[in-house]
């Protein structure tokens, strides 16, 4: 949804892996977890697990979400233990005081909304030296009690995340109940970022640039953000809203949540093409790597 005259922005939501901190490394040790549990613990070929995997991502948001509404039973705690909580955080991630620096001087409450585990989100914030810069962090666990509470969670949807617009919901209710228009978003995801911006969001896509994604603004990286939008440390309200970025393809939030269709595999073939062309990380050899970041 495009706003044409916001108010001031009063809250930020800020997504975490990818958005406040760049790691391919660790991503690719995280979608090789993944691969691992699926092959070991759900006896996935290991021939096929990687399609699966993308598969899953793209109907259902995360591969998690979309195993568990396949019928696939995963406990949520030993899923995170094994894609997360083997890996050398400290070989990845170190202080950034660049970063905590320009966090601090955001005059508004801060918030992480991710679709991690808060033990995952937890040693991210802490090895980065910003975890004090946030009011809290709204995580796997939280969305989905929240999601449990409300009844949300159903067949062909039992796992609520983003990109689904009712995880959103949740997590500005979290956040203090804001108006959509009032808020900052801030993530490295096409689809999160989509939603967002549908939703009233001012939405601000990191990582890349020149995407065909409906966003407000596209950055390079988090430290960008204050020459990208410097009203925001005025106190000012946003500029008038230019024209709408041209859509992606349709993509659903969650197969099976409200307002959601699954797609034909015709449709997931463009959106496949999509991910590995416009939608692509940093370099073409990444092309599909936004797929495998199912846990985050």
């Amino acid at each position: 949804m495009t706003v044409l005259r916001r108010p001031r922005i009063s809250t930020c939501l800020f997504d975490l892996d990818d958005a406040l901190y760049e790691n391919t490394t660790m991503q690719h040790h995280v979608a090789e977890n993944i691969r691992h549990y699926m092959v070991e613990h759900l006896n996935f070929p290991p021939d096929e697990v990687a399609e699966a995997c993308a598969d899953f991502y793209l109907n259902y948001g995360t591969t998690l979400a979309g195993l568990v509404a396949n019928g696939y039973k995963v406990d949520y705690d030993a899923w995170h233990a094994a894609v997360h909580g083997s890996l050398p955080y400290d070989q990845y991630l170190q202080a950034d005081p660049k970063l905590r620096e320009l966090l601090l001087s955001i005059p508004l409450p801060k918030f992480v909304f991710t679709n991690a585990d808060r033990t995952h989100a937890r040693r991210c914030l802490d090895l980065l030296g910003i975890a004090d810069c946030f009011e809290r962090v709204i995580a796997f666990e939280d969305v989905m009690e929240a999601a449990e509470q409300a009844g949300l969670t159903h067949h062909g949807c039992p796992v609520v995340c983003k990109p689904n617009r009712q995880a959103f919901e949740i997590a500005l209710r979290m956040a203090g109940s804001p108006e959509a228009s009032a808020t900052l978003w801030v993530d490295d995801s096409a689809r999160n970022i989509t939603t967002g911006h549908r939703m009233g969001l001012y939405s601000v896509l990191v990582g890349r640039t020149g995407v065909a994604c409906p966003s407000d603004k596209q950055i390079w990286h988090i430290h960008d953000l204050p020459a990208a939008i410097p009203w925001l440390w005025d106190g000012q309200q946003p500029p008038a809203a230019s024209p709408a970025v041209p859509a992606l393809p349709s993509i659903p939030a969650a197969a099976g949540s409200e307002g959601a269709q699954v797609p034909t595999e015709a449709a997931v073939g463009k959106v496949a093409a999509a991910a590995k062309g416009a939608v692509t990380k940093r370099t073409s050899t990444e092309g599909t790597i936004e797929a495998a970041y199912v846990a985050a």
